[in-house]
């Protein structure tokens, strides 16, 4: 893969995103002209990238989709969902396209088929000129002279039809404003034009002050003269026909009496402001010879062969003048035109199809810079390496103070302790910022799953999106696309009632999801809400032993929210029918683990009749983790911080049974209490303390207190999984590497409890 496609196929992402996620904008604020441009914008974009590459599928797939929008930026199409549907769809094929793209280096061999297929419907689409049927586009086809062509010495045109066998094609060539950042070369794209017989540069607007020029946007447009068949020339010029105008020339246009342009007016009153200069004698000299010269030659390309003899007698400034003012006269019927040299040139179709994209507001260009991940992952690595050096210093300190009786030393060594602390902290911080990702790259694909599953069930509904700046470990954001999916698809399939059954209860037909993200201390919590139903804790109960998952003391026993919350239970689901949507005992299960998985957890609410609620807690990070040590006899282990209530130092005699279980009472409340060393399955302690160490930790919604024999330092670590034979190791949610070479395993009190 070249350096070029490695950089076209993540932009391309970008483009597509954007263009998906304005269309569903667009479908509730079709007037919305800002969206239009921006959607436009992309495809535009993305079809200019597209021409780099022998893509000839997707780009004319993409070519379609922005004659349609462009059709709509200009009022002469109104967007319905249909257009959405199917733009949609092209959007998706070329997606799957670019996967392809990067996988295997090229296109899918029916993406020919399926682009012409999808192209038509997207042309059929455009508004038809006198009822003549629609065709695909190709360059815009001019049916007047363009203005331009009159500019041109007959000599000149004469010269092109002397060695030419057919029509000499005029072509228009107004390069966009993005033309250099797709690496297209305009100049040598029609130096290629086989049978080239005039090619000049022309100003597309009036130049400004050089100091303001943007070097980056071509202010050039260019004219030439091809002897070739116009089906050739769209083939050389097929990725930037948009921007092209071609106009077929008979013979008969290079008649001699074709009248001068308005350049040639504007070239002869220049001479005459240059001769009316004031100067000395030589000064004017040398300027009559000059504008002489010049008037010379105009004449010479405009065949006014009969000026000649009267320029030639005019040897003084007043006799030139009155050439000058006769020249003008015969220039008159056309100084009102059009100059092709400082306006877009031709006044009919290209005026119109050019203007649409170079008006729009020039924005200053973010300053991005794309890393490959694994550069950014190696990064991670350096700074574990720093953290784990970094925490060697206090082990140092330590022995020097204990082992050598250097308290001295081991002062100094704690000094240059904070400070390398200070700044390992700062790149942490820096590193991890690089890593930061906002929630929108997960959210960003739900307007359309809501879309399309609402209109497929027949059901009305809003979803609000909230807080989509939040941001969050990349990883935690890859995580988070599978149960979010599974838990909108819930809301909008059991969840959401149909409008009628909405109507009945009194309530809106059209229902709102809501994904709302905030930053909570260090977590991220996601809410998926809905203001359907609810659920009900009997049909729970029922289901759940129907299923034999429950028995019926349980249910007894069991409270609504206990009931509830059964919908977490593997192979529990209450969907009536197995469909693509549900009913097939995954799910709820499913969402449970993928965020314990990567150390979050997951709360439910609902009120039967107004909704539910379902939070998801999540780390902010899980690069680097601030975990607690704890000592248990010789081993030494980490309780992540974020489940660790307080510490407490408990006496013996205030340690209660009850029903064979210790407990005691912290501000009121009773704690369970578990030891931990029984826990891991380690062999008593011995001897009676006379107070136990607790660590009062929270678990899935339960506070419990655990008795460890000592309680050490807080400290930054960066988790490593456990792999190998200890990959299925209970209990543990990985290792890492101590200062003093020691590890450092970290508990999943989860697993344990």
């Amino acid at each position: 893969m070249t350096t070029l496609l490695e950089r076209f196929i993540p932009e391309s992402r970008d483009y597509l995103e954007s263009a998906a996620a304005g269309l569903l904008k667009l479908e509730r604020d079709p007037a919305d002209e800002g969206l239009i441009n921006e959607v436009f914008r992309a495809v535009h974009t993305l079809k200019g990238a597209s021409g780099l590459f022998d893509i000839p599928g997707l780009t004319r797939l993409v070519h379609a989709g922005e004659d349609v929008l462009g059709a709509v930026r200009e009022g002469r199409l109104g967007l319905d969902s249909e257009m959405v549907d199917l733009l949609l769809g092209a959007l998706d094929h070329v997606s799957n396209w670019i996967d392809g793209l990067e996988r295997h280096g090229c296109l899918p061999a029916d993406a020919d088929g399926v682009s012409a297929g999808l192209s038509k419907r997207l042309w059929d689409f455009m508004p038809a000129p006198d009822g003549a049927p629609r065709t695909e586009p190709a360059a815009l086809r001019s049916t007047a002279p363009p203005a331009w062509l009159d500019d041109l010495a007959p000599a000149s045109l004469r010269a092109a039809f002397e060695t030419a066998d057919g029509p000499i094609v005029a072509v228009s060539y107004m390069p966009d404003d993005g033309c250099f950042y797709r690496a297209e070369d305009p100049f040598n794209l029609l130096q290629q034009l086989p049978g080239l017989r005039l090619l000049r540069a022309v100003f597309r607007e009036a130049p400004g002050a050089l100091a303001e020029a943007d070097p980056f946007r071509s202010l050039l447009g260019f004219q030439a003269l091809v002897a070739q068949p116009r089906s050739e020339i769209e083939q050389l010029l097929r990725y930037v026909l948009d921007q092209v105008t071609l106009y077929e020339v008979a013979a008969a246009s290079s008649s001699a009496n074709s009248p001068p342009s308005s350049m040639a007016a504007r070239l002869i009153e220049e001479q005459r402001r240059i001769i009316m200069l004031p100067g000395d004698d030589a000064t004017l000299a040398s300027r009559l010879t000059a504008v002489s010269f010049t008037l010379g030659t105009l004449l010479t390309s405009l065949d006014w062969l009969d000026h000649q003899e009267a320029l030639a007698a005019a040897t003084d400034r007043e006799s030139l003048i009155a050439v000058i003012d006769l020249l003008l006269q015969r220039a008159a019927p056309t100084r009102g035109a059009p100059d092709a040299s400082v306006a877009p040139a031709g006044g009919g179709p290209a005026a119109t199809a050019i203007p649409a994209v170079l008006a729009e507001e020039r924005r200053p260009l973010p300053r991005m810079l794309r890393v490959d991940q694994d550069k950014v992952d190696a990064l991670m690595t350096l700074i574990a390496e720093l953290v784990v050096s970094k925490n060697s210093l206090p082990f140092l300190a330590r022995r020097a103070e204990d082992v050598y009786g250097s308290r001295d030393m081991s002062r100094e060594i704690k000094d240059q302790y904070s400070v390398i602390d200070r700044l390992a902290q700062e790149m942490q911080r820096a590193i991890l910022d690089i890593r930061m990702l906002p929630v929108s790259e997960v959210f960003e694909r739900f307007p359309r799953l809501v879309r399309d599953l609402s209109r497929k069930l027949e059901k009305q509904i809003t979803l609000k999106v909230i807080g989509e700046e939040t941001a969050a470990d990349k990883n935690i954001i890859e995580a988070l696309g599978d149960p979010l999916i599974h838990l909108v698809r819930n809301s909008i399939d059991h969840g959401i009632e149909s409008p009628e059954q909405r109507a009945a209860a009194g309530k809106p037909e059209a229902a709102t999801i809501q994904l709302r993200a905030w930053q909570e201390g260090d977590q991220v919590i996601i809410e998926v809400s809905d203001d359907g139903k609810g659920i009900d804790p009997a049909i729970v109960k029922a289901k759940a032993l129907e299923k034999g998952l429950i028995t019926v003391e349980k249910a007894h026993s069991m409270t609504d929210q206990d009931a509830i919350n059964l919908i977490f239970l593997p192979g529990f689901s209450t969907a009536a029918s197995i469909s693509d949507l549900s009913g097939r005992g995954v799910g709820m299960d499913v969402v449970r683990t993928a965020i314990e998985k990567i150390n979050g957890h997951v709360t439910l609410s609902s009120e039967l009749g107004a909704g539910t609620l379902i939070r998801l807690s999540l780390p902010l990070s899980m690069a680097v983790s601030r975990v607690m040590m704890i000592e248990i006899g010789d081993g030494l282990f980490g309780v992540p911080m974020d489940i660790i209530v307080e510490t407490v130092k408990i006496p013996r005699s205030l340690i209660r049974s009850i029903k064979r279980a210790e407990a005691f009472v912290l501000r009121n409340a009773i704690i369970p209490l578990l030891r931990l060393r029984s826990l891991l399955e380690l062999a008593p302690r011995e001897g009676v303390a006379e107070e136990e160490a607790v660590l009062v930790v929270r678990v899935a919604n339960s506070t419990v207190g655990l008795v460890v024999d000592r309680f050490r330092e807080g400290i930054d670590v960066i988790q490593k999984p456990m792999d190998g034979l200890l990959a299925g190791m209970r209990g543990y949610s990985g290792s890492a590497l101590l200062g003093d070479g020691r590890v450092l395993l970290v508990l999943n009190l989860k697993e344990l409890l």
